[in-house]
């Protein structure tokens, strides 16, 4: 994740800008403006490939992981890392079909996707039939090979000129230094946001491996995070619907309708944010029992869900009014924001808690809950001033 997020400054900068290409009713612009995107990030992603390929066991030594985990991620990360490309490629192009108003593409996709991708893990973990069985390595193998296909069929879709998206002929693949260098403007703070997010989940893995407990609390961790990615999914979802339709309105110069199409989707999703933690709460127990029985590995869990339930409608209104200055391609200030919620309060609260007052684990989980709340005051701070609403691209 730390190494691959690089792939947002090249398809952040395209949402934006195909976004107000549509807005402003420009489809040759949008089409160009996703064919360099589609060559920036495939250039970026091989060498990205080389360098997690070479550093795989050092990263995962440097996480102070047990011997086997050690063994059996270097193998998930090496075939993980050769098929990076695929997904940095299905990335973009989501982001620009998001960036022209069309999210059921991406979802059909996704969805085949997965599909793909359970049926593969299946075959190739256990051996199924004719396949070998390859473990950990059939799963980062199934991975590649089920975004592989969904490249492949998204760009049969964006050929047939049927989308609100489309690939014109008279735009080109080949590199353009000023349509690069405005992608890039606009899409390296958010790729600097993200790396400083994913770096700070790395040192607070960490943290949590320094408990008392460490097994125990990874593996909580472990399950509970995945929770934690499935929920995020939807408030992602708000701050791509605020991104789309803000670039929209301003690429329509319409600054009123964008003011209010922020807001709405910032609001909405943090609500609906806050409505989807009360069954997350209620059913944790259960969701940590369905994927282990050991009870102190439960325990733990339980509580990390909780913290989740609690911080989640604060991720989603900075998340929401982070994607409504990026749709007007403002992208320093969720960078800034990030930096000090995350670097400067979750990991040196989270330390002091459960290092020095001795809170061991739990400390950990109300780190999450602080600095949630701090960024999400952060980012509403600065939309709320309204100084995007003239920033040109």
């Amino acid at each position: 994740m730390v190494i691959g997020v690089m792939m947002i400054s090249v398809s952040t900068g395209a949402f934006t800008m195909v976004a107000q290409a549509i807005g402003a009713g420009s489809p040759v612009e949008a089409s160009a403006t996703t064919k360099q995107a589609f060559t920036l990030v495939t250039l970026v992603s091989i060498a990205l490939s080389l360098i997690g390929i070479i550093t795989s066991r050092f990263a995962l030594e440097m996480l102070s992981m047990p011997p086997a985990i050690i063994e059996l991620g270097t193998a998930y990360l090496r075939v993980f890392f050769a098929g990076l490309v695929f997904m940095t490629l299905n990335f973009t192009l989501s982001n620009c079909l998001y960036g022209a108003g069309e999210t059921r593409i991406p979802l059909y996709l996704n969805g085949v996707m997965a599909l793909l991708k359970i049926a593969l893990s299946y075959l190739l973990i256990f051996g199924i039939g004719p396949f070998p069985e390859l473990g950990v390595t059939g799963a980062a193998l199934s991975t590649v090979i089920s975004r592989a296909a969904g490249f492949l069929l998204g760009m049969v879709l964006l050929y047939n000129g049927r989308l609100p998206l489309c690939l014109l002929p008279g735009t080109s693949y080949f590199p353009d230094r000023a349509r690069a260098q405005r992608m890039l403007r606009i899409g390296i703070p958010s790729a600097m946001q993200g790396l400083f997010r994913n770096g700070s989940g790395v040192v607070f893995l960490k943290l949590i491996a320094l408990t008392a407990a460490p097994v125990t609390a990874v593996a909580a961790y472990s399950i509970g995070n995945q929770m934690e990615r499935i929920i995020r999914r939807t408030s992602l979802a708000f701050g791509t619907a605020a991104t789309t339709l803000v670039g929209q309105n301003l690429g329509a110069q319409n600054q009123q309708a964008a003011v209010q199409s922020g807001w709405t989707a910032t609001l909405v999703g943090a609500l609906s944010m806050a409505l989807l933690g009360l069954p997350l709460a209620w059913f944790a127990p259960e969701i940590m029992g369905f994927f282990t029985v050991e009870p102190a590995i439960i325990r733990v869990g339980v509580i990390y869900i909780y913290a989740i339930a609690l911080a989640e409608p604060f991720q989603c209104l900075a998340i929401g009014a982070g994607g409504a200055l990026r749709g007007a391609g403002d992208t320093k200030p969720a960078l800034y924001y990030t930096i000090i919620s995350q670097w400067l309060v979750r990991l040196p609260v989270g330390y002091a808690l459960a290092f020095w007052l001795h809170w061991d684990i739990s400390g950990l989980w109300v780190s999450l809950v602080a600095f949630s709340v701090l960024q999400a005051l952060l980012t509403i701070r600065k939309f709320t001033d309204g100084s995007w609403q003239n920033r040109e691209i």
